[in-house]
């Protein structure tokens, strides 16, 4: 099986920012991290996947502190906690199509 250590909590900020239809997600410290959803609650549900396929089989980079970003009038940051995060055949994921 593939996936993150499931000892190791992993958390990062993300910017949600209010596009008047949905909600924008961005991660500052993992790019390929970008989602939205119609709601912040799906929103966040979608970033925490986003941030997991983002990171799969590659090194977590250092989480920035947020507290020194200069953000928009319709952004806040949330941070987006994973733990035990697993891939492959063994995880109780759905398989792929064929």
């Amino acid at each position: 099986m593939v996936g993150l250590n499931p000892n190791v909590e992993v958390k990062y900020p993300a910017i949600f920012r209010d596009e008047g239809t949905y909600w924008d997600v961005r991660f500052p410290d993992v790019p390929a991290a970008q989602t939205f959803g119609a709601s912040v609650q799906v929103a966040a549900d979608n970033a925490a996947n986003s941030l997991a396929v983002a990171l799969f089989e590659q090194s977590m980079p250092s989480a920035s502190d947020p507290q020194y970003w200069r953000l928009a009038s319709t952004e806040f940051v949330v941070w987006i906690t994973m733990a035990k995060v697993k891939f492959g055949p063994d995880s109780g994921t759905p398989a792929p199509m064929q």
